[in-house]
């Protein structure tokens, strides 16, 4: 009986700290856009230029960040897991409802990354799925 209440504590506690997958169709996950950009010295890198709009979703008592993990297995797409370093481009820390934040090859020193973005609210964190970009052509 003893193990049966352990358990059942361990289980609610783990729910309780879960992160929920964030819907394709969410509008926090639709006013986040990234696009290809020439790199100005090199015709065979593009940069990445990672745009959001917020002022349509409702933010109050939300906190938005968007995730960046620059990897070095770019073989592995989205599942890559050989990681330089991790990195937000935008957290409670510098956040604003509209901005861009271009990323460069050189800066980040990978040939791709990967990000995502997180929606946390009081008791609850969602996550969307990553997306890959791949600086080279």
């Amino acid at each position: 009986m003893k193990k049966l209440l352990q358990f059942l504590v361990v289980l609610i506690t783990i729910s309780g700290f879960s992160q929920e997958k964030l819907d394709l169709k969410n509008p926090y996950l639709k006013a986040v856009k990234i696009e290809k950009i020439d790199n100005s010295k090199f015709d065979y890198i593009n940069d990445a230029k990672i745009s959001w709009d917020f002022s349509s979703v409702d933010l109050k008592n939300k906190e938005v960040i968007i995730e960046v993990y620059s990897i070095y297995d770019c073989f592995n797409g989205e599942n890559a897991n050989d990681f330089k370093s991790q990195f937000s481009i935008l957290n409670k820390d510098n956040f604003s409802v509209k901005g861009s934040y271009q990323l460069n090859h050189f800066e980040v020193m990978a040939k791709c990354f990967k990000y995502r973005v997180v929606v946390k609210e009081v008791n609850k964190e969602q996550a969307s799925d990553w997306s890959y970009f791949m600086f080279l052509k």
